[in-house]
């Protein structure tokens, strides 16, 4: 099953890239066709949380209100964690060396870059709510395309790095 999921996606993205030739390296065509899998899923996903079945008041935890944007970016995040990786190991940064050790050492890395885009994705979507009272579904949009640029650059220099 993997395997027909894979050849699939590579096909798509073989098919699709002659349109973007001309602009993109296929490394970063990947990526962003890739990422724009994952982050549709995530988006999708924080919106059905936050919009249908979080409770729009939040959750008041021993004192503590957590904002159910909160949550749904949090749960969001650890549902795409594993999608995204394994995107972007097998499509968008496939020639980076590969083995056990290595693809551990990767996922480790992965999970700090991401992490490190899970703390920018809040600060900015707090701020984009708070100080410019922007709707919270709108700010994800905005909050993603400025931390899938920085993240991309950490998957590519660090994480992915070839040897």
């Amino acid at each position: 099953m993997i395997r027909i999921l894979t050849n699939w996606i590579e096909g798509f993205l073989k098919l699709l890239y002659p349109l973007f030739k001309k602009w993109l390296p296929y490394e970063v065509y990947a990526y962003l066709a890739v990422g724009a899998i994952n982050t549709a899923l995530n988006i999708i996903l924080f919106a059905l949380l936050y919009e249908f079945i979080l409770p729009r008041e939040g959750f008041n935890i021993q004192g503590f209100n957590i904002a159910s944007y909160t949550i749904a970016l949090l749960i969001a995040f650890f549902v795409t964690i594993p999608t995204g990786f394994w995107l972007s190991k097998n499509f968008a940064f496939k020639d980076a060396t590969s083995g056990t050790k290595r693809t551990t050492n990767q996922l480790f890395k992965y999970i700090l870059v991401v992490g490190q885009g899970l703390g920018s994705d809040y600060l900015i979507l707090k701020a984009l709510i708070l100080f410019l009272s922007m709707q919270p579904t709108i700010a994800k949009i905005f909050s993603t395309v400025i931390v899938l640029t920085v993240n991309f650059l950490l998957q590519k220099y660090f994480t992915f790095r070839k040897n």
